[in-house]
């Protein structure tokens, strides 16, 4: 895989859009995941860090604004991570908040994905006892926000 593969991968993912479904945020997060895979043999690829980032970055308010477009106001979040043992870049969306995504480990909330995109294209391995790296966005709760509340 080059560079412009993995850049296009994560832009065509930006294009899919988010599943809402019935409340179960597990089957939520397994529906709505992408996966994109590590350059092969080591390095970067060719890939520029920062390029990348962008795209995560748009391809994540891309989701928030699908979700935000079904007009329930329910809350979302869309978030980003390496999985270092699958050697992937990871994206997904559940129907919730922070708390809510559903990760049995300890996670540290980045404000960028900068981190994890060089995390990624390193081949860097957590610790079992570290937290995993997560860069996410919430859709603000429209009830809550809206004029007159």
């Amino acid at each position: 895989m080059n560079a412009s593969t993995l850049l296009d991968l994560v832009r065509e993912a930006a294009g899919a859009g988010v599943w809402r479904g019935s409340g179960n945020l597990a089957e939520e997060a397994l529906e709505n995941i992408e996966y994109f895979p590590a350059p092969p043999h080591g390095g970067t690829g060719g890939v520029d860090p920062l390029e990348l980032a962008t795209a995560l970055t748009e391809a994540v308010r891309a989701w928030l604004g699908d979700a935000a477009s079904d007009g329930t106001g329910r809350p979302g979040i869309v978030y980003v991570w390496h999985d270092d043992q699958a050697a992937q870049l990871r994206m997904s969306f559940v129907s919730g908040g922070r708390d809510d995504i559903p990760f049995g480990v300890p996670l540290v909330f980045l404000d960028r994905p900068h981190d994890i995109v060089d995390d990624f294209l390193a081949g860097a391995y957590r610790r079992p006892d570290d937290p995993v790296k997560i860069f996410a966005r919430e859709l603000e709760d429209e009830a809550r926000t809206a004029p007159g509340r």
